[in-house]
């Protein structure tokens, strides 16, 4: 959840229309919202690519897990921050980008969203449908960012939902979701999340400044040598970037 002066939460309420997402320009600052209270994606216009929202910093993190993915799937598009960033750091990699709400979509050349090619495909699509018809595990990364003007849709957290992003996860592939600061988005996803991958192999952190909280899991088989190994990796991300490791408390118990 973001904080704002009044004059901003009246100017930015002005813009908001019907749930429909729109701009809003702050000096070198430019944002995506749904609402005058909460930012869906930022982005500066001196530096587009950069990676502005602490939350998309943690998450590009994957790398740490995934150094070399070929193919990464991204569920929102918003404002583009994490496609930007994939696109010209990793010049190898192929990206889907799965989309659901068109007027999102219409804004990507005001975010400097590289046009589709041979890299880079944005589909209009429901990302729940879209994974439930692929038939082969295709991708390395999935990077789970899919919020609407009511929040995060409750079926980005259902079961059936998180089976399918193993399902299409290679052999350690990583999924990194954004949780928010949502109690059921975070409990939901990491309930599930341990059920589908086991416990082991998934992780909660929180981004202190910001308090959004991020899952990360990899569909590894269970190996105590391996488990180790990426344990560490998750601590090690945790402390580079300065953020509270959560794991393993239960958040239904703790």
């Amino acid at each position: 959840m973001q904080f704002f002066s009044p004059e901003r939460i009246e100017k930015t309420k002005a813009l908001a229309r019907n749930d429909k997402p729109f701009i809003f320009d702050d000096g070198d600052i430019r944002t995506l919202h749904f609402n005058e209270h909460v930012v869906q994606s930022a982005m500066r216009l001196s530096a587009p690519d950069e990676l502005v929202l602490m939350y998309t910093q943690m998450m590009s993190r994957f790398l740490a897990l995934h150094p070399a993915p070929q193919h990464i799937l991204l569920i929102g598009l918003g404002g583009g921050s994490l496609v930007k960033y994939c696109y010209r750091q990793l010049p190898a990699v192929r990206m889907t980008v799965l989309e659901s709400n068109a007027d999102v979509i219409a804004l990507r050349d005001r975010f400097m969203i590289p046009p589709d090619d041979a890299r880079l495909q944005v589909l209009h699509v429901d990302a729940v449908q879209y994974l439930a018809q692929m038939t082969a595990a295709s991708a390395d990364v999935i990077l789970l960012d899919g919020f609407d003007a009511d929040g995060a849709p409750q079926a980005l957290r259902s079961r059936n939902f998180v089976s399918d992003c193993k399902r299409v996860l290679r052999k350690q592939g990583v999924l990194v979701a954004n949780m928010g600061d949502d109690n059921m988005n975070i409990v939901g996803l990491l309930v599930q999340g341990r059920a589908v991958f086991s416990a082991p192999h998934v992780w909660w952190f929180r981004t202190i400044r910001d308090n959004s909280h991020i899952a990360v899991a990899v569909h590894a088989d269970d190996d105590a040598i391996a488990d180790t190994a990426l344990h560490g990796t998750a601590l090690r991300i945790g402390a580079d970037a300065e953020l509270e490791f959560i794991y393993p408390k239960n958040p239904l118990t703790d």
